[in-house]
């Protein structure tokens, strides 16, 4: 079945690394073929003799909510992050030469050359000057509602940041709406500002429905470090706003090693011993993408106006000693739920206990959310619970870790 409008959506576009990330949206099964060209639409016809490059996704197909990264580094074959059999039918310019625009299509070829058949989505540059370079959205069913974001201003740089504001779960919709506004849910920047190393992919990470420790953290007490598995509702924990405080509720989730392989966002990230500064985490920290640490730095409050801040490890792991570890090949993870949002001490380093939010309470079981819904009926009204600390938006996440990265500041001073 062909292919529509928005079934594949653009998020990256960096000329000068030659790079082109793309996210699905739907299920794309084995075999599908699609076509990539950075020519110029005229309405009837690609005109411009850039690149066309052939895709043939692999075996197994691709999952919806998949970040592929097109690499197409100069004077070498074009390589795809997912696999599949690729062939390029025409070499052009560099990207950020003449049209700056990249499209995706489903198409009849004859030879080396392809007639469109149907539009899947376009990325491009409004230029500022005298040659707009605007994709000329004629004849391709393409509209800025469904596939075609154009982004203002001649950047060489493009990326979707406002991935971390999504919360689980999501649908097609809300990827469309959030990826095509546009707007302050990008990251633009011209030159060689922002670059994305070549053939590793942009920083995107769709949320996952997992936001707790891992089994093995130790959490303080009143009566020192505990094993997090060990600790009951009840249990007295020590908080940096309250002091000791009881916990209301322990929840755990085990994530199996096939689990892991149909959806590696579930694989923890593991923050080595002293890579937050300080010598904290004073044991490595094991934790699910999306469980926020506490951050308390100089550069924080000359950003946001106050030191202390929450971001999710996954935004950590562009500092050195944070990575998703592929080696883990199963986990227990574990939820820890107070009276109210508190940060508590993992190995020694801050971070957030569940908040009950709406992606929170979803990666709870349905017998977890009844237990947290009979000690606290307000929230199955979904009334909001007050964050412990300021979350900044993503892309000023992303700047919070560059700055402290670009000036060697660590993260806990």
């Amino acid at each position: 079945m062909p292919l529509e409008p928005g079934d594949l959506l653009f998020v990256g576009f960096d000329a000068d690394n030659e790079d082109i990330a793309f996210l699905t949206t739907v299920d794309i099964p084995e075999g599908e073929v699609i076509y990539f060209t950075d020519d110029e639409w005229n309405g009837t016809n690609f005109i411009g003799n850039e690149q066309l490059i052939e895709w043939t996704v692999p075996a197994g197909g691709i999952s919806a909510n998949t970040v592929v990264t097109l690499d197409m580094a100069r004077n070498t074959d074009p390589v795809i992050s997912t696999g599949g059999s690729l062939e390029q039918l025409q070499r052009g310019d560099d990207l950020e030469n003449q049209n700056e625009m990249f499209w995706a299509f489903q198409g009849t070829r004859d030879g080396d050359t392809v007639t469109p058949t149907n539009f899947i989505a376009v990325i491009g540059i409004e230029a500022d000057g005298p040659t707009p370079q605007t994709p000329n959205l004629e004849g391709t069913g393409l509209t800025p509602e469904n596939g075609a974001l154009v982004i203002d201003g001649d950047n060489d740089y493009m990326e979707w940041t406002a991935d971390a504001d999504l919360t689980a779960p999501f649908t097609r919709q809300d990827l469309l709406d959030s990826i095509l506004a546009g707007g302050s849910n990008w990251t633009v920047a011209d030159s060689n500002q922002l670059d994305n190393p070549n053939g590793v992919g942009f920083d995107i990470n769709l949320p996952t429905n997992v936001i707790c420790f891992a089994g093995g953290t130790l959490i303080l007490t009143p009566d020192g470090e505990v094993d997090i598995q060990t600790l009951r509702p009840g249990d007295m924990v020590l908080t940096e706003d309250s002091g000791p405080r009881p916990l209301s509720w322990v929840g755990s989730r085990r994530i199996t090693r096939p689990e892991m392989e149909a959806n590696p966002r579930l694989r923890p990230v593991r923050i080595l011993a002293g890579a937050l500064g300080g010598g904290l985490p004073r044991r490595d920290l094991l934790v699910s993408r999306q469980h926020r640490l506490l951050l308390s730095s100089a550069i924080a409050e000359r950003m946001f106006g106050e030191r202390e801040v929450l971001l999710p490890a996954i935004r950590l792991t562009a500092l050195p000693g944070i990575f998703v570890d592929a080696e883990v090949t199963q986990v227990t993870y574990l939820h820890l739920m107070f009276d109210r949002h508190e940060i508590v001490l993992a190995e020694g380093a801050p971070a957030e206990s569940l908040h009950t939010g709406p992606q929170a309470m979803d990666s709870i079981t349905d017998e977890g959310r009844e237990e947290i819904f009979t000690i606290f009926p307000e929230l199955r009204r979904g009334d909001a619970r007050p964050m412990a600390r300021h979350v900044p938006d993503a892309a000023r996440q992303k700047r919070l870790v560059a700055r402290h990265l670009k000036n060697e500041r660590p993260v806990l001073s």
